[in-house]
């Protein structure tokens, strides 16, 4: 499943931003998600309601920020690997320095973005590989690290 919604294009490491906070890093977020079905200003908006429903960090260093948007046909993750960590109000109140971000269509009948963040955070309880996630800092290593440790 998430093989078809991570591609290597998708992953971002060493991203500066303008200033250290949670906005930045979701507009920077926005940025790479871009394309022809959404621009980054409606991907940002999203990332930006959904944190004021509730803080997406995820702990560990880790945020697992997530928006559907209205015409997206192909869900899609992104992952951000910031250069310096960001604090983000995550539940264990520890900074982010990973953004793995879910965009996915507004009409999810099958509810993919719950199944992919649940085998997400089945995942990132393993303190293991959440160690190796945060010391990766080539974008194919970090790419191939997850699409090998995310099968089944």
């Amino acid at each position: 499943m998430l093989e078809n919604m991570l591609l290597p294009q998708y992953v971002h490491t060493e991203v500066e931003l303008p200033e250290w906070t949670k906005v930045a890093a979701l507009s920077a977020a926005a940025h790479f998600g871009a394309d022809k079905e959404v621009d980054a200003k409606t991907l940002k908006e999203a990332f930006i309601a959904r944190e004021k429903e509730y803080s997406t960090g995820f702990g560990g260093g880790i945020a697992l920020p997530h928006a559907k948007i209205k015409g997206i046909t192909h869900p899609r993750v992104l992952i951000v690997r910031y250069a310096q960590p960001i604090d983000w109000d995550a539940i264990d109140d520890k900074p982010v320095i990973i953004a793995i971000c879910l965009v996915m269509p507004e009409k999810d009948k099958d509810n993919t973005h719950l199944q992919v963040i649940s085998k997400l955070a089945r995942k990132l309880a393993d303190e293991d590989f959440v160690e190796r996630l945060i010391a990766t800092q080539d974008p194919i290593g970090l790419y191939q690290l997850i699409i090998n440790n995310m099968e089944g």
